[in-house]
This record gives C-alpha cells, sequence and structure tokens, in this order.
C-alpha cells in the first residue's frame, strides 16, 4: 500500500473481518508472509498461523515441522514459490535480503526451493494437517489479494470433506473452552 494510514486502516478493518469469521479459518499476511492478523480459527488450525509468525522461517526452521511428513516437500516448494513470486512484484529491500538470507543460511531444504525457479507460485492448494488432536484435517486454501494493496494477502481455509469439516468445528471449540477456562 503506498499511504500509510490506508494501510493501517485496511489492515484493521481486515482484523475485525477475521475476527468475526468465527468457523473460517483466515488470516492476513504482508509481502514477507509474516502473519498480520488471524482469526480464532486459523490459530486452532496451526500455530504457524498465529500473528507475528512467519510462513516461511516457520515451514523452513521450525524445529516442530514434519518435514518427514510426505507432503512437506510439496507445501515448503509452494512457500519457496509463493515468497520469489511476492519478492519480484517489488524493489529489493533490506527486509527482502535479511529473510531470503537466515533461511538460505540455515535451511539446505529452502536454498534447493529457493533455486528451483521452474516452480511456479499458485493462489490455491490443497494442505493435510496431521498433527491436530482430533485427527488428519485436509483443507483447501484460497490466497486473496487485497483491494487497493501492493503488500497484503488474505488466505482463506476450507475443509475438502465433511469429515474434515466435523474435526474442525471440534477443534474450533476445543480451543473455545480451553480459552474460556
Amino acid at each position: 500500500m503506498h499511504d500509510d494510514a490506508a494501510s493501517v486502516r485496511s489492515r484493521a478493518a481486515l482484523s475485525d473481518l477475521l475476527a468475526s469469521w468465527t468457523t473460517i479459518p483466515a488470516f492476513l499476511c504482508d509481502r514477507f508472509f509474516t502473519v498480520l492478523a488471524s482469526n480464532a480459527a486459523a490459530a486452532a488450525l496451526s500455530q504457524g498461523f498465529t500473528e507475528g509468525t512467519n510462513l516461511a522461517r516457520f515451514a523452513f526452521l521450525e524445529p516442530d515441522v514434519d518435514r518427514g511428513h510426505a507432503n512437506w516437500h510439496e507445501a515448503s516448494a509452494q512457500m519457496a514459490a509463493l515468497l520469489r513470486e511476492s519478492l519480484d512484484e517489488h524493489e529489493p529491500d533490506s527486509a527482502v535480503d535479511t529473510i531470503v538470507g537466515e533461511l538460505s543460511v540455515h535451511s539446505r531444504d529452502f536454498s534447493v526451493a529457493w533455486a528451483d525457479e521452474s516452480r511456479r507460485a499458485t493462489s490455491r492448494g490443497i494442505v493435510p494437517f496431521d498433527d491436530s488432536p482430533v485427527g488428519r484435517i485436509t483443507c483447501s486454501y484460497y490466497m486473496l489479494t487485497v483491494p487497493e494493496s501492493d503488500d497484503d494477502v488474505l488466505f482463506i481455509w476450507q475443509p475438502v470433506d465433511e469429515v474434515s469439516r466435523s474435526r474442525l468445528d471440534e477443534l474450533i471449540e476445543r480451543r473455545r473452552t480451553s480459552e474460556s477456562n
């Protein structure tokens, strides 16, 4: 966004909107894929979807991420492609150098994924969440650009089937109950 005041207003409005979606996991990211706003449903789905978390750092550096999972390579390659595409759309700056440098130094997997320029980012996909206490929840995601913003994207998640919907509902209810106690 070109106007800082407009950016703050837009992000605040989107944060309020996300909070009102109680059964739809969603979060707002900046151009570096740092979560700026997240709702309770997204935070229940993954600890990576909480405010302040950088998705690229989470994917490649978080020690609790199961890099041996069958879908991890696909998801991490997609994360690198999304980051590359976002950075290609903006002028290089020190923040770009910092995140790419940090990931390159600390993650061989990132270096390999980053070097693969044949991989194209997609604005939708399917991700299974196997580490849920209620069982596997498979969701599709949609990445939407925020109108009048050069920097922000909105991720919206949707269960792909009734089993995943039921498990997500149970997970959200568990989180709601634990927060109220």
